[in-house]
């Protein structure tokens, strides 16, 4: 609840893309749109899935995505829940195994 500001959210990502992001919607002004979201990620470079924090700005339709990196400092693969096709596409990035994915949610 609390990452409905801008200040809260700009605390889950390193100095140097906080300092982007700032910069990025300070050229949108009002007329920019953002919404932060926990997404499920992946590292192909040490394997591990990952809660991944992102950012999502919206200008004049286009949609820019920024992803915070995995702790071995690899770029992540965000997995979209909402893509039923691209789950069915999923390896597991140790053993390239099929994974599976169900969708649950619970809210307090």
């Amino acid at each position: 609840m609390s990452d409905n500001k801008i200040e809260n959210v700009l605390g889950h990502f390193d100095g140097k893309t906080a300092d982007l992001i700032k910069e990025k919607l300070s050229v949108l002004g009002e007329n920019g749109y953002w919404n932060y979201r926990s997404m499920i990620g992946y590292c192909e470079s040490c394997g591990s899935f990952i809660d991944t924090p992102t950012l999502h700005i919206m200008d004049n339709g286009k949609h820019y995505v920024t992803a915070k990196k995995c702790s071995c400092g690899a770029d992540v693969t965000l997995i979209d829940e909402n893509d039923q096709a691209g789950m069915n596409d999923l390896k597991c990035p140790k053993c390239s195994g099929t994974i599976t994915m169900e969708l649950t949610g619970m809210w307090d």
